[in-house]
């Protein structure tokens, strides 16, 4: 399997994002990058500029306001330079890292500088206690002392030790070969904190790392639990075809 091959991107419009930032909201471990994609996606005004087709997806529509959509598509605003991948499938882990070099390509090819993607950390509430954590914290690590630096600036607190997976771990691992900084935030919620407010420390942490994107937190807040709803909804579709797909 190549990517190339398994993996095609439709582009609908070409936009100009050189030396911008694409923000990953595929959902590996949760939810919650995919809440914290969507609202800054809506936040600053993006148009969806490319799709992402795979025999590998599960076959669904998605359907917003009446609009059929492809369940894996890219969004971008010009001026901010900067590009979102959002999906509300899951993914098979066989496939994380073909989409995670289809990602690194595709920044490459519109010289983009940073790749920003996250990964919860999901403490039991005994676990935080022992540790003397708050119901949600974040961290971050870079893969090369430009995206550290990012951090350090952002006064995001860098991971020591520990392990990443999944398309997060491909990004890491795979960009600095290609000259792109790559951060990926660690959100260390505690179980049972449901996943929209993290998403909104997330996006939080996000606009502190890239200039002019924000997040409306009131309305992701007020519009959360429905969002949440739908996400999960879509993904429930989507489990029986996935697993025949693999299976």
């Amino acid at each position: 399997m190549s990517n190339s091959q398994t993996f095609v991107i439709k582009t609908l419009k070409k936009m100009n994002l050189k030396g911008g930032t694409v923000i990953d909201g595929f959902a590996t471990t949760g939810i919650t990058n995919t809440i914290a994609s969507e609202c800054i996606l809506h936040s600053i005004n993006t148009q969806l500029i490319a799709t992402i087709e795979s025999s590998y997806f599960s076959q669904l529509s998605v359907v917003r306001n009446s609009i059929p959509y492809f369940p894996v598509r890219i969004y971008a605003n010009e001026e901010l330079k900067t590009s979102i991948f959002i999906s509300e499938i899951s993914m098979d882990p066989s496939v994380y890292f073909f989409i995670g070099t289809t990602m690194l390509n595709w920044a490459k090819e519109n010289e983009c500088d940073l790749i920003i993607s996250s990964s919860n950390i999901v403490n039991t509430p005994e676990q935080a206690n022992a540790a003397g954590s708050k119901e949600y914290s974040i961290a971050g690590v870079g893969n090369t002392v430009g995206a550290r630096n990012r951090l350090k600036d952002a006064k995001i607190s860098l991971l020591k030790n520990g392990t990443i997976g999944g398309i997060p771990a491909v990004l890491l691992n795979q960009s600095a070969e290609l000259g792109i900084d790559t951060i990926i935030l660690l959100v260390k919620i505690m179980e049972g904190i449901p996943d929209f407010r993290a998403a909104a420390e997330l996006s939080t942490t996000i606009s502190k790392l890239v200039p002019g994107v924000s997040c409306n937190v009131p309305l992701l807040l007020q519009e959360a639990e429905k969002i949440e709803k739908e996400i999960t909804k879509i993904k429930t579709q989507d489990t029986e075809s996935e697993m025949n797909a693999y299976g």
